[in-house]
């Protein structure tokens, strides 16, 4: 069976290094890779969408639908994957972006995510981790932040 490499994906130039890096990394090792495009929102988007109801009955789930924004970033990615000839698979979540990927790294058993670095400013420090610190804190597997 094949090892799973996880890249996070956003189309922006950081993100772009990274998935240059993972299709490296995938050609190495002969892995499969694994594109993570993720919504972000601040709430849990998959949260009951209502307060209850009347009765006992369980909340009712609107379900998600992939978000047009996406749609060109996972074509884009399957694009550049293809033509390095390599194997992918696309996925999308919504939520915390440092979340999703872990999560989605977990479910695939992957030896390896592959991120962009995003230089952030003091604003941005003094609110809180980036998303590479919040991988690398829950990964439970190689993290490769790429420059």
């Amino acid at each position: 069976m094949a090892s799973t490499i996880v890249v996070g994906y956003d189309g922006a130039a950081p993100a772009s290094r990274a998935l240059d890096r993972a299709i490296e990394e995938a050609r190495k090792s002969r892995a499969q890779l694994l594109v993570v495009a993720v919504a972000e929102m601040p709430l849990n988007p998959e949260g009951p969408q209502s307060f209850g109801t009347l009765d006992d009955s369980p909340a009712r789930m609107i379900p998600l639908v992939e978000p047009a924004e996406l749609e060109p970033v996972l074509a884009e990615a399957r694009e550049r994957i293809d033509a390095a000839g390599l194997t992918g698979e696309y996925t999308w979540a919504a939520g915390e972006p440092a979340s999703a990927i872990v999560g989605a790294a977990r479910d695939r058993g992957a030896k390896l995510i592959v991120l962009g670095s995003h230089h952030h400013g003091l604003l941005a420090r003094v609110l809180g981790p980036d998303v590479a610190t919040q991988v690398k804190r829950d990964a439970g597997c190689d993290v490769l932040v790429a420059d």
